[in-house]
């Protein structure tokens, strides 16, 4: 028996649409976790992908009429789909951003009230 090898997204051959598929998931799973991510998430994104990639193989080859489980199909459309979901889960909250027009209206409320005191400490 050879080795046993762990398989990543890494390992799989460029050429085929697998794992086109699987990058282009892992693209926008990154992107809807606001970029970098840590090792952890960056390894369930990679994941979540390779169980996408599966699960439309199984279904392309169902619908070509290929001798296909249809149970097995459909729990990797859903453990692919939960998956995405646990990532999605895992993204960090935006930080809060000022807008504009509140930062305009603070410094206008600023100069007002130094304006106010100096006018009362010239009384």
């Amino acid at each position: 028996m050879a080795k046993l090898r762990l398989r990543t997204l890494d390992d799989l051959d460029k050429r085929y649409r697998s794992y086109k598929r699987a990058a282009a998931v892992v693209a926008e799973l990154t992107e809807a976790v606001g970029g970098n991510p840590s090792t952890a998430l960056r390894q369930a994104i990679e994941q979540a992908a390779m169980l996408a990639a599966i699960a439309d193989d199984l279904v392309a080859r169902q619908l070509a009429g290929l001798s296909v489980n249809l149970d097995e199909a459909l729990r990797a459309g859903n453990a692919a789909r939960r998956a995405a979901r646990a990532v999605l889960a895992m993204r960090r909250e935006p930080e809060p951003t000022e807008r504009p027009g509140l930062a305009i209206a603070r410094a206008r409320w600023a100069e007002q009230a130094a304006a106010r005191a100096k006018k009362e400490e010239s009384k």
